[in-house]
């Protein structure tokens, strides 16, 4: 019978088979919550936007106060290593650094660094359609800029939002919206400007291209407050994340938007968005 490969990651310093990875009970990751982490797509074998990525999790470590022991040159070529080691073509990269074995439960003290590999369905070439059905709840992140570790809302939420029939949950306070527990949001209004929250949000790697890609193809952007009824006047609106894509929003609530077609802004922003990742990785090879 053919036996299984074992997986690579690497904890702090070393390369070790994933069974054997072993990180503290007392590090204050899994005694507090405290940690951040970041996640990239490999697209045959090559790391999609690395240097963003690389760029949020030391932005997110510096945030939370928690020194990353390894140089951004040490990283890079740790992520290299990583996915030459384990030949996986279509795999997700998660880098995670928490608060360390704290002799109080409290204290940060050394922080633990681990970065695994893991397979991944790539996102789809064509579309999804007819697209998601989203809810809002209301609520805030704690420290919306950071990449934390902190999903306890958004997993406490998964069964009033699979109750609802709905297949994400967009969170909003006071009526304006922010973001997804794991993506971004955009909406199209009528007059064809594309327009996203421009704070309380975590700053998407996906989302940064889009809007580079929207503005280098004649789309006005804007990134500012978005309410409630903002939405409700849109003709678009849809979800962006590195593992999503682009996922066009067919309601938001109460709000049914046109069914997307090949001329909406949506699908035009996919296919630019999926060109762009293509000429990436190239240049990567």
């Amino acid at each position: 019978m053919h036996k299984e490969i074992e997986l690579i990651s690497f904890i702090n310093d070393r390369f070790v088979p994933a069974s054997e990875a072993r990180l503290p009970l007392n590090d204050l990751g899994f005694q507090r919550g405290y940690g951040i982490f970041d996640f990239l797509r490999v697209a045959g074998s090559v790391p999609l936007y690395k240097e963003d990525h690389l760029n949020r999790f030391f932005h997110s470590a510096r945030e939370m106060r928690l020194p990353v022991n390894q140089t951004r040159a040490e990283l890079e070529s740790i992520i290299d290593e990583l996915i030459q080691k384990n030949s996986l073509p279509h795999s997700g990269i998660r880098i995670m650094l928490s608060g360390g074995a704290s002799p109080d439960g409290f204290r940060i003290v050394q922080p633990n660094l681990a970065i695994v590999q893991v397979p991944i369905v790539p996102p789809p070439d064509e579309i999804v359609l007819p697209g998601y059905k989203v809810v809002t709840y209301p609520h805030q992140r704690q420290m919306p800029h950071i990449k934390t570790t902190d999903y306890l809302m958004a997993i406490w939420l998964q069964p009033w939002v699979q109750a609802q029939g709905a297949d994400e949950v967009l969170y909003q306070q006071n009526g304006m919206v922010s973001e997804f527990p794991r993506s971004n949001f955009f909406m199209v209004t009528n007059e064809g400007t594309l327009v996203t929250p421009g704070r309380n949000v975590l700053y998407g790697v996906t989302r940064k291209q889009i809007l580079q890609v929207a503005a280098a193809n004649g789309i006005d952007v804007s990134e500012k407050d978005i309410s409630l009824t903002d939405i409700s006047l849109a003709k678009e609106a849809f979800i962006t994340s590195s593992t999503k894509r682009v996922i066009p929003i067919r309601q938001l609530d109460e709000t049914i938007f046109k069914p997307c077609t090949s001329d909406s802004v949506t699908a035009k922003l996919f296919r630019l968005l999926q060109q762009h990742e293509i000429t990436t990785a190239a240049q990567a090879h």
